[in-house]
């Protein structure tokens, strides 16, 4: 099962190229479930509204396009997984990054990701 972050979101939308095999593997495994945390979607619109990021639609519409097209499950940012982020060691400064690291530890997922922090947590498995 795995936890997609907003990088590995948006390599998704121009094809797996950006992945390694075994990513590839994972994300097409039969049975294997892909997650985005609802964060991500405030990462996508946050970039897109600061115009770092140029979506062809609007970010709600891309989001739920993306989630549509490649089978992905949104999970919530509930106030534990808020809590459990507030919580973990400082290794990582980015919130986007601690809420994405409880999420996965809530949920026992590992994270697509290129971000070479996250993986310094303990428990914490990442596949870019």
């Amino acid at each position: 099962m795995i936890l997609v972050d907003t990088c590995g979101l948006l390599a998704l939308q121009d094809g797996s190229e950006a992945f390694s095999e075994s990513a590839c593997q994972r994300l097409e495994e039969p049975g294997s479930k892909v997650y985005v945390s609802a964060i991500t979607a405030f990462e996508i619109g946050q970039k897109h509204a600061s115009g770092k990021l140029l979506l062809p639609i609007s970010p709600q519409e891309w989001f739920e396009s993306m989630l549509r097209h490649h089978r992905i499950e949104e999970l919530p940012v509930t106030s534990s997984i808020g809590i459990a982020a507030a919580a973990l060691p400082l290794i990582h400064r980015d919130p986007f990054d601690r809420i994405l690291v409880a999420t996965a530890l809530a949920h026992h997922l590992t994270i697509l990701t290129s971000d070479r922090i996250i993986p310094e947590y303990p428990g914490i498995e990442t596949v870019w």
